[in-house]
Order: structure tokens, then sequence, then C-alpha cells
């Protein structure tokens, strides 16, 4: 564990990242993609310190990365200085940089690839946790920092990049980028994640138990061959109609890959709650999870690989089938300040690998940041007046508190976390027990380990496009994409699904916690004229026999009109009025929107009238069921747009009992 300092100095480093979606690398030079620069250049930056870096321009040249650095564009570059690179060279045992330009030509496209970002990032950009944009490599690399002591016995501290190398020299601005020097080959990782877990002698107890539920082959899934995507499509943006006349552009998601999380107990914890062994993580997995699910207590205990049997549920709910670095789980900080107002912490719902689960992760800014598992806070479940006990969950260490502890695999990173985490009894009948609010833009695993959720954070708009993502199908031809966060759009944690087109398609709902009524509710927008008129459907098992969901909801209005019946609280007066008035727009099927979420300007969400949520059925709803929501255009317009940006469950005990205005 690092000293405490450390984290504190972090938070004041740690500022939220600025950053612009462009190309990937798709072959090694893009002929005729790029203009080439005839001022300063990274290209030129490397040869004008040729005695430090002549090594990795040899790499870059043999890679065919080199005639890119002289290109228009905007780049990050990590450096390697020629001691670095020999020392990589001895450490592979390639024996001269000639061997290894000659006969490993894999090697050097590796090297190239890993250290060279599509995005410019100066270190005054970066918080702590993995950069916000994938590198050539499309892999995320992670900073942290560590501390030394200098020779006049002051500790400063050092910027990291992937735990093994560091930054020693940072921010040699170019036209076409920008360059960081670094004293290592930075760690690219060939391992599956999976492997990464189990080759971690300080996580014992909970890699034997992995090795036992036989979720290997599940969990060393990668590239999708079957995916593809035309060049045209991902170097090219679309440009998408919103508003009425406003536009912004959106690229194809390149290549689809399966990535994970893992959330990981060190053995030290364990050892805290009497588990010292496998066989005790056994006994502990069926004491809480015949406590959870009673109806299956001793049925499938003597099958490990059996989803049902406890140390199986245990493992899984600890794995997340997507990435998600330390600054990912929940909103970075700038966005925070933006959108929410304060009277709650920024949340989100997971699914994990356990089947018909889920899990809230949400970050507390106060001080320094922390991100808990499973925790239930100041937020209250919904209801006003909420004076529940709190539950403080698990909380997620940072990249710099695991020290050199290799996080990342090829196909995903796993994080310490400081108590046991497991989808208990409490959890599902506490700290799930409330309204929950899940973005859309978590849904599907694709959303999140593209990195679209998280691409840009400046005051312009842009999207990524995805085909058939998981959990959602699309029937009809139409623009699907998650738009990237900007500081000017009216949305829930800054981005939202935007769909443009004749859209037909259904949506895998996330499952609720507990047997029991809840009302199910979607975000309602306006966006005039240009909006449609859509249909809502609920199946139940598998996304056919679709039962409509009341009337089509009409977006070109505004929840002022009518048949919603909107009022502003501050020309409605007093609170009598305020109450009334929400109760006359619920029995029209309409609620207002949150007042714990805010415009770019300050304004609550509440105080909106093209925000609302639409109250789209309450009905006894079943924990271990599938639930498929469907919405469909019913108004002949092609160009028809529909953003959607969060769902609702709120059990009985919440929309029954005074639930409050956030």
């Amino acid at each position: 564990m690092k000293p405490s300092f450390v984290r504190e100095t972090i938070t004041a480093l740690s500022l939220c990242v600025a950053i612009t979606l462009t190309g990937g690398c798709l072959d090694e030079q893009h002929p005729g993609q790029y203009y080439t620069y005839e001022g300063n250049t990274i290209a030129t930056f490397l040869e004008e310190n040729e005695e430090q870096f002549s090594s990795f321009i040899s790499i870059l040249k043999a890679a065919s990365y080199w005639g890119e650095m002289n290109t228009y564009g905007k780049y990050t570059c990590f450096a390697p200085t020629n001691d670095a690179v020999n020392r990589f060279i001895q450490e592979k045992g390639f024996g001269s940089l000639d061997n290894l330009l000659k006969n490993h030509k894999d090697y050097c496209d590796t090297i190239s690839m890993t250290h060279l970002v599509g995005d410019s990032y100066f270190i005054h950009d970066l918080s702590e946790g993995g950069l916000p944009r994938t590198n050539f490599n499309d892999r995320f690399l992670t900073l942290s920092f560590d501390s030394v002591v200098s020779s006049d016995g002051h500790t400063r501290l050092r910027y990291c990049i992937n735990k093994n190398s560091h930054i020693t020299e940072f921010d040699d601005t170019v036209q076409n980028g920008v360059v960081h020097v670094v004293d290592k080959i930075i760690n690219f990782g060939g391992d599956y994640i999976y492997d990464v877990v189990l080759s971690n002698p300080d996580v014992s107890i909970f890699a034997h138990a992995l090795r036992l539920v036989g979720l290997e082959d599940s969990l060393k899934l990668w590239y999708d061959e079957t995916y593809s995507v035309g060049l045209d499509s991902v170097l090219k943006p679309i440009k998408i109609e919103v508003y009425e006349g406003g536009f912004y552009d959106v690229t194809w998601w390149e290549r689809r890959k399966t990535n994970f999380t893992f959330l990981v107990e060190p053995d030290s914890i364990y050892n805290k709650h009497g588990i010292y062994n496998v066989e005790d993580l056994i006994k502990f997995a069926k004491d809480v999870y015949d406590e959870s699910y009673p109806d299956d207590a001793g049925l499938y205990d003597d099958d490990f690989t059996n989803r049902k049997n406890p140390l199986n549920r245990f493992v899984s709910y600890h794995i997340l089938p997507f990435y998600c670095g330390y600054r990912n789980f929940n909103l970075v900080f700038d966005f925070m300040s933006l959108y929410m107002v304060g009277t709650t912490d920024p949340e989100d719902y997971f699914e994990p690998y356990a089947d018909n689960s889920l899990m809230r992760v949400s970050t507390n800014f106060r001080g320094v940041k922390d991100v808990f598992v499973n925790a239930l806070g100041r937020e209250g479940n919904g209801t006003e007046g909420y004076t529940g006990t709190p539950v403080r969950g698990a909380r997620i260490y940072s990249p710099t508190e695991m020290g050199n502890v290799e996080q990342e695999g090829r196909n995903g990173i796993f994080h310490y976390i400081d108590d046991i985490i497991c989808y208990s009894a409490e959890v599902r009948d506490r700290v799930l027990n409330k309204r929950l609010r899940v973005d859309w833009t978590t849904i599907s695993p694709e959303f999140l380990t593209s990195g679209a959720r998280h691409r840009k954070t400046d005051g312009s708009a842009e999207g990524v496009c995805f085909k058939q993502p998981k959990n959602f199908h699309l029937y009809s031809d139409c623009v699907f994409s998650v738009r990237s966060p900007h500081k000017s759009c009216y949305v829930y944690e800054g981005n939202a699904i935007d769909i443009v087109g004749a859209f037909d398609f259904w949506v895998k709902l996330p499952p609720v916690p507990r047997d029991g009524t809840y009302e199910l509710r979607f975000s309602f927008r306006n966006a005039g004229s240009i909006a449609g008129v859509v249909q809502n459907y609920l199946a139940i098992g598998k996304p056919e026999d679709w039962q409509p969901l009341g009337i089509p909801t009409d977006l070109r209005v505004t929840a002022d009109h009518p048949n919603i019946g909107w009022v502003s609280d501050e020309d409605l007066g007093d609170e009598e009025s305020i109450r009334l008035l929400d109760k006359a727009m619920r029995n029209r099927g309409y609620m207002k929107s949150s007042d714990a979420i805010q415009t770019f300007q300050g304004n609550a969400h509440r105080n909106e009238s093209g925000l609302a949520r639409r109250i789209l059925t309450t009905d006894y709803f079943y924990a271990e069921q599938d639930y498929y929501a469907r919405m469909k255009l019913v108004l002949d317009n092609p160009k028809a747009e529909m953003t959607i940006d969060y769902m609702e469950w709120v059990p009985k005990s919440v929309f029954d009992n005074d639930e409050d205005k956030h």
C-alpha cells in the first residue's frame, strides 16, 4: 500500500481528459489518407534528438509507422530512449538491434503500436487510470504514480505507464501531437487476463476458485473475426442531423472485441474474514448464496461448473464482461461537477458475468476520489427522508495503490478490492432496493470496451457507431451510435445513445434484484420535428411475442404539452401544488426529470420542459427472468432521431412512499 500522501497528491494532479475521435491505425501507412507536414512533427523531433532515439526511429521505420509520424493528425508518442530499447533487447534475448529489426518484425510492429496513441494527451490532461483512447495496438494504457526520493532527500512523484515504464520528460509539443520520453519499453502484456490473474501470487485463493469453476474458455475470447467495417466508415465520419439543424459526426467501431474486468480480493482480505484456502471460500460462498437463492440451496454443490453452483456464482460476480479502467467506472470529475447537482454520488449499474445479477458502482469525490462496489450511502433509496443504515461496500484500489502489480492482459484488466463482494441477500434486499437509474450507455459491454462511453470531454459532439451491439438487436437499418460525452448536451452523465433512421430495435433489460412490483421508466427528451413517434413493447423470456406498452410516445412535443401536463415548480409556487402536479403527470404516465441532474448551464433537468420520464408499465417482475423492450418508429420519417438516455427500475417500496425528486 502506498503512503496516503500519494493519493492526496494524485487527486490534486488529476484533471479530466479532452479527447478527439480519430481513425485508428488500420494498416501500416494508410496510403493517401494523410497530408505531410513541413513543420516540426513527432518524426522531426525524434530526428533532432537522434542520439537519444535512434533505436526507436529504426523500429518505427521497420514497422512502417515512421511516415505516419510526419503526417497530419493528432498523436501521443511515448518515445523510449536508446537505453530502454537496448534493455528490452537484452531481456528478450535478441542480442542486437540489427537482429530485432531483421528477424523480429512482429516485435517492431507491437513496440511501435504500443507507444503510439491516436490523440494528443498532455500530462496535465490525464488523471490516474486508463488513457481515454486505445493505442495503435487497440489496448488502453494505464497511468499511475509512484514516489522516489531524490539525492537531496525530497520525495517526488513519478508518472508510470503500465506500471513498468516511467515518463522522464513530458509535453514536448509538435505540430501533430505531443512526445513523452519513457525509460523502458512499455509492457504490452500478451497473456489473457484470465492467466494474468492466475499468475498473481497475492490472489491465490481466488485463482484456485477461478480454476475450479471452469470458465477458462469463455474468458479467453478476444476479437470477433466475423465482424467487419469498411475502412471508409472508420476513417470518414458520417454527419448526423439532430435538433432541427444541428449536426454531429459519428465513425464506426473498427473491430468488435470481448474484454473482461476482474474485481479481485487479495488473500489478505480473505484472511480477515477467516478464509485461508479455497475450501474455506467454498463454504463462505455456500453460506451466502444459499441465503440469497434459497430455492437452489444444496442442488448444485457438487458441480463447480454449474452456473447456479455457489462458488461459480461467487467467482462470476467478480467478473464484468467489458473493459473498465479505474477512471471509467463512473463519470470523470469535470462531468460530475457539470451534470450532478451534488445531492448524490455518481452511480452506475453493471451486469456481471453471473447470470441475472446486478452490481452498483459509485464514486465518492469528496476529498480523495474513492470508487465503491455495492455501497449505499447519502443518496438513499429514492424516498423522501430516507434514514437507512449506510452500507460501505468494497473499495476498488487505484492503479497506484496496487503498486507494480501487472493489471493488464490482452483482453482485459483486473483491480484489487478491499472487501469481499457477492450477490448476497443484503445487496439484493438493501443496497439494490432503491430506484435503479441505469445509463443506457452501460447496457452493452461493447459501449464500454470500445471506450465510446468516455471518448470525449470537450465542447463538440461526436459519436461511435455500432453494428448489432450485444444486448441489442436492430430490425431495420439505422445509424445506432453512442454520443460521446460533451459539455453542451442535456443528458444524464453527459452521453447517450442516439438513433437516426427508420428505427425498430429491441434491448435486453438489466435484471431486477428481487421478485416484486416495479415501475419501468424510460427517459424522454423532445427533439422537435426531426424526432419520431415511438411505440414501446415488452417481451418476457425471449425477444418475441411483443406486448405493447400503452400508446405511442411522441418525441416531437415538449413535456408542457397538455397530454403530459408539465408546469415548472417555480410557476406552481408551493409544495402542495407541486405534489398535485406530479401526481397528475403520473396519472398520464409521465414524470418530471430528476433535480439531481443538471444542464451544463446549471439548470436542473426537472426544470426543463424538454425532458421528462415516461412510465411504461407497472407490473410484477421476476429476478431470474429475462425481459426485453422494443422501440419501433411508427411515423413515416426515414430521418427520425431518438436519444435514449437512461432507464429506471423502481420498486413499489419507493414509488408508493413519497418518492423524492432526485
